[in-house]
C-alpha cells in the first residue's frame, strides 16, 4: 500500500474489477453521500432481488398453490446447491434451512448424539453470543454430565493455542465437538479452516463452523478440508435480505448424523405424509417444517452476483481495502484515541475491521446521524467497519476515515454522547 492519497484511490477505483457491480445493488437517490460499511450486518438489495420480489407477491396472488409445483417445494435444494459452490461442497450438502441459531443447534445436537460417551463442546469467547446459547441449549437437551466449554483469548486472535491443548490434554477423550466463527463477530478473526479441522479430528471429535462472517468474502472449501458441519447466514455478505434462511452444510460422508428436530420437509417422500417415513438424502434430512419461500428466493440473486464475481477476485480486493483502512487509521485515527482489535495479519482477517475508542457509540451516532456514514457500535467500545467488496470502493475508505476525523475534532462526541439506537 504505496499510495494513501486521494489520487491514490482514485486509481485504484478505476483499475478495479469488480467496480462494475456496484451498480447491481439499490443506492437511495436521496443519499448519495452515504457511504455504507455494515454489510458485515445487513448486506444491500440487490436490484434483481427487487424485481424478485414483486415477482414472487405476483405469483402467490395468480398461481396460488400451483406454484408449489413450479419451482417452490424444491426451493431450499435448489439454491442449497448454488451455495454448494461458494463453500466447496458437492450438490446435496448444502440446503436453506431456518435461521443461523436453529440450524446451529439441530447440527449441535446431531453431533452430540454422533459422540457418545464424549459430554464436552468446545468453543471460544470470540465466538457469537447466540451461538454459545444454542450449543448450551444442545448440550442441556444431551443431558446433565454435557457442557460447553469456553475457551479464553485476548479479544482479537482466536484460542488457537487453547484449543490444541484442550484436544492433546488428558480430557480430549471428553470432546464430542468443536464449534467455532471462522471469522470472529467483534474482531474479525480469521480461523485456518483446515488445520484447524484436522486437529479436531485427530483428536475424535467432530466439528461445527460457522460461516455468518466469511461466507461471501473469504474463500470456503468445507469439501478439502473434510468440515463435518456448517451453518451459515445469507443475509450479510451474500445480500439474501433481513432475516433470511440460513445454509445448513452435512458432510455427504456423515451419513450417521441425524437432525433432532425432524419434520415432514426432511423426509424421504414428504408428500406421503407418512408417521413413519425416513429422512431424506444429504443435508435435505435436516429440513423439517415449510420453507419461508418468500425469503428464501430472494437468497439467490446475491449468490448468483458473488459467483459471478468470483472468490479471489473477492478476497483480493476485501484484502486491499481493509488493509487501506488500518494503514489510514494507524496514520489519523490512532492519534485521536482509536485502537486496532483486529488481526494485523490479512491472512487472519476477514473482511471487516473493528477500532475501539472509550466514546465509541457516540462516535458511531455521528457518523450515523450527521456524516453520512454507517458502521456499527458493539459493547463496550468497538466500532466495526465492514467492507463489502461488491459495492464498497477505495474512494470509500479514504472518505470514511476523513469523515471519522471530522466528527470527532467537531465535537461530534459531546453532540451524541449518551444516544443510543435499538440497533447499535
Amino acid at each position: 500500500m504505496t499510495d494513501l492519497t486521494p489520487a491514490g484511490a482514485s486509481a485504484l477505483d478505476a483499475a478495479d474489477p469488480l467496480a462494475g457491480f456496484r451498480g447491481a445493488f439499490v443506492h437511495d437517490d436521496a443519499d448519495p453521500d452515504l457511504i455504507y460499511l455494515d454489510g458485515n450486518s445487513l448486506g444491500r438489495l440487490p436490484v434483481a432481488s427487487a424485481t424478485m420480489a414483486e415477482d414472487l407477491v405476483r405469483q402467490w396472488g395468480h398461481r396460488l398453490i400451483r406454484v408449489w409445483n413450479e419451482g417452490w417445494f424444491e426451493i431450499a435444494q435448489r439454491i442449497g446447491d448454488r451455495l454448494a459452490e461458494l463453500v466447496g461442497a458437492e450438490p446435496g450438502e448444502v440446503v436453506l434451512a431456518d435461521s443461523t441459531s436453529i440450524a446451529l443447534y439441530k447440527t449441535a445436537t446431531a453431533a452430540l448424539q454422533a459422540r457418545p460417551g464424549r459430554t464436552r463442546i468446545l468453543t471460544d469467547d470470540l465466538n457469537f453470543p447466540s451461538d454459545v446459547q444454542a450449543l448450551r441449549a444442545a448440550a442441556e437437551a444431551a443431558g446433565p454430565d454435557h457442557g460447553v466449554v469456553i475457551l479464553p483469548t485476548d479479544g482479537i486472535h482466536g484460542a488457537v493455542g487453547a484449543l490444541s491443548d484442550a484436544l492433546s490434554g488428558p480430557d480430549a477423550a471428553d470432546v464430542a465437538l468443536v464449534s467455532l466463527s471462522q471469522v470472529a463477530f467483534r474482531s474479525g478473526w480469521c480461523w485456518d479452516l483446515a488445520d484447524t479441522t484436522r486437529m479436531v479430528h485427530e483428536a475424535g471429535a467432530l466439528v461445527l463452523w460457522d460461516l455468518c462472517h466469511s461466507v461471501g468474502v473469504v474463500p470456503i472449501d468445507l469439501g478439502a478440508a473434510e468440515v463435518d458441519l456448517a451453518v451459515g447466514c445469507t443475509y450479510k455478505y451474500l445480500n439474501g435480505g433481513p432475516g433470511s434462511p440460513a445454509l445448513l452444510y452435512v458432510n455427504a460422508a456423515r451419513t450417521e448424523l441425524r437432525n433432532p428436530l425432524r419434520g415432514w420437509l426432511g423426509s424421504d417422500d414428504p408428500m406421503a405424509f407418512s408417521f413413519d417415513a425416513g429422512p431424506a438424502e444429504g443435508a435435505s434430512r435436516f429440513l423439517t417444517g415449510t420453507p419461508p419461500v418468500l425469503s428464501a428466493a430472494l437468497v439467490e440473486p446475491g449468490v448468483d452476483l458473488t459467483l459471478e464475481a468470483g472468490m479471489d477476485r473477492i478476497r483480493a480486493k476485501s484484502t486491499a481495502l481493509t488493509e487501506r483502512f488500518i494503514a489510514l487509521a494507524d496514520m489519523h485515527l490512532a492519534p485521536l484515541g482509536f485502537e486496532l482489535r483486529t488481526p494485523r495479519d490479512p491472512g487472519r482477517r476477514g473482511s471487516h475491521v473493528s477500532l475501539s475508542h472509550v466514546e465509541a457509540q457516540a462516535v458511531g451516532q455521528a457518523l450515523v446521524n450527521e456524516s453520512h456514514t454507517i458502521p456499527d457500535f458493539r459493547p463496550p467500545d468497538l466500532l466495526r467497519f465492514g467492507f463489502a467488496p461488491l459495492y464498497i470502493g477505495y474512494a470509500d475508505v479514504d472518505e470514511a476515515v476523513r469523515r471519522i476525523v471530522e466528527v470527532v475534532e467537531s465535537g461530534g462526541i459531546d453532540r451524541w454522547r449518551g444516544v443510543q439506537s435499538v440497533v447499535p
